[in-house]
């Protein structure tokens, strides 16, 4: 995807004349039924989810002018669609390294995620009028990219989920309460129980690069790897930042283009960090397969 932001200090932000103070809880009103507050730590788990259940993503603040009406409205469309989509709702104040990760360039900024994809809509307010059209135009492209569309005006209900084993579900629990240690343990206790269980491979490699990343700050890390070509795990840790925020192509062509005329040691940590990020995304995304491939040609 072609990345149309760039990278910003959201703390550097000015408020708004008149707007409210900042440090105001985003969202006061009443959350849709189909909403989600992100965090660092959630994140990850929402690119996944977006696999199943397309996501109006917005970033914005309560300093925004405006920003509650555009809120509200959204709400109202998502919740008329009984679970066909998801709001997912970024407080740039209090998520500061989430924002900074998608690239937000002003506020507020409405993405849409889908199958694990972000993709830009628009960097200000929409009038009422045409966030309902905006909500057909989501819906249509899921369907045109295979995405089984529940719920909504007119559509059947999905199924009840079966229930999760119980060591995922204590991994997810986990990590909702940012303790990535027990959703590690968890995870790894699953794969001794099932070496083959995808979703705990997919979950664990997951929750390492979470902890791989939950200390580093992203421009100070890009700008590391850019005067320091040389340093491998600065090139690891931005490929690894890429990953967290959804820029799966930047972070495998990174890895990939270290290995040109790299030593034993280069090759082995590139290759199993690449490996690491290809569970991560999944052996179902199209990008895997092509960037296998040029791997084992770099390899062998």
């Amino acid at each position: 995807m072609t990345d149309p932001y760039g990278i910003i200090d959201l703390a550097a932000l000015k408020q708004p004349a008149g707007g409210p103070a900042a440090g105001a809880p985003v969202g006061s009103g009443t959350p849709s039924a189909h909403e989600v507050a992100v965090t660092e730590q959630g994140l990850e788990q929402l690119i996944a989810d977006s696999q199943q259940v397309p996501t109006l993503l917005l970033v914005t603040s309560a300093r925004v002018t405006e920003g509650e009406q555009f809120l509200a409205s959204l709400r109202r469309a998502v919740d008329a669609q009984s679970g066909a989509l998801r709001l997912a709702i970024v407080d740039a104040d209090t998520q500061q390294r989430v924002a900074t990760a998608l690239r937000v360039q002003q506020l507020p900024t409405l993405l849409l995620l889908i199958q694990g994809q972000i993709q830009p809509i628009v960097q200000s307010v929409l009038p009422d009028a045409e966030i309902e059209s905006l909500v057909t135009q989501v819906l249509e492209v899921a369907r045109q990219q295979g995405m089984e569309v529940v719920g909504g005006e007119g559509e059947q209900q999905a199924p009840p989920e079966e229930p999760l084993p119980p060591l995922i579900a204590e991994a997810y629990a986990a990590i909702e309460t940012g303790d990535l240690d027990a959703a590690v343990a968890a995870y790894e206790k699953q794969l001794q129980e099932a070496p083959a269980d995808a979703e705990a491979k997919a979950g664990l490699a997951t929750v390492n690069l979470m902890r791989r990343t939950q200390d580093a700050e992203l421009a100070a890390s890009r700008d590391a790897a850019a005067q320091r070509p040389d340093d491998l795990d600065a090139q690891l840790l931005v490929a690894d930042l890429d990953m967290l925020g959804g820029h799966v192509d930047d972070a495998f062509a990174r890895l990939l283009d270290l290995l040109r005329g790299a030593d034993q040691e280069t090759k082995d940590a590139v290759r199993a960090r690449l490996l690491d990020l290809f569970e991560v995304a999944g052996p179902a995304d199209p990008r895997v397969a092509p960037a296998r491939k040029r791997l084992a040609n770099l390899l062998f």
